[in-house]
């Protein structure tokens, strides 16, 4: 049987996605099993296999979702670099993330959330820059990575003590201005004028909402 494909989010996917984020907050990330997130679901282990490979396959989907998804992290960040108007602000969408990104850090989750990350971000910009055949320079991967690390500071930070404090038109502009000298220095390193850059951000935007109806 032909496991559904990502856009096909049916309530079952969606059942056990929220079961794990309900187990987290009374265990280990470690401790947690297919079995526990099941039987939170009611549902049986056949139905968790049928959409998931491993509990790995499930976590991997549920951080997608936040940092990938509708609404999520990255989403907004590229909205902010291409002058969308439908941007959430940033600190609004990190406060709203901050309980389930606290979740996983605080239960274990730290190594996990910020490797599987940076997998994510690394992918999303390389499918953004790279034609077929083609790859990030090493300039290019190396600027990402120092980006990487900065998003999950600011997640971090906002999961653990919140951005209330951060005066938020300050939180808004900093995070805009840091984006668009990232989009300006990844085109010189990849090769492509900024323009273009933000072209195929813009594209890739509206293909995300396109998917996510």
């Amino acid at each position: 049987m032909a496991r559904p494909r990502k856009s096909e989010r049916s309530t079952a996917d969606i059942r056990l996605a929220n079961a794990f984020w309900a187990l987290l907050e009374h265990h280990r990330l470690a401790n947690i099993t297919v079995g526990m997130v099941a039987e939170q679901a009611e549902l049986n282990r056949g139905t968790f296999y049928y959409h998931f490979k491993s509990m790995d396959d499930l976590i991997d989907r549920v951080i997608e979702d936040e940092i990938l998804g509708n609404g999520s992290v990255m989403q907004n960040v590229f909205g902010l670099i291409a002058g969308s108007s439908a941007v959430d602000s940033f600190e609004t969408l990190v406060n709203r993330k901050a309980g389930k990104f606290a979740l996983l850090i605080n239960q274990g989750g730290m190594d996990l959330f910020s490797a599987k990350i940076k997998r994510l971000v690394f992918a999303t910009w390389e499918a953004i820059l790279c034609n077929d055949g083609e790859e990030l320079t090493p300039s290019t991967r190396l600027i990402i990575e120092y980006s990487t690390s900065g998003i999950i500071g600011i997640i971090t930070y906002g999961a653990q003590h919140g951005t209330g404090n951060v005066p938020p038109e300050f939180f808004l502009s900093f995070v805009k201005d840091n984006s668009e000298f990232l989009v300006g220095q990844i085109g010189i390193a990849q090769g492509i004028p900024r323009d273009a850059v933000l072209d195929r951000i813009s594209a890739t935007l509206r293909v995300s909402s396109m998917n996510n109806r």
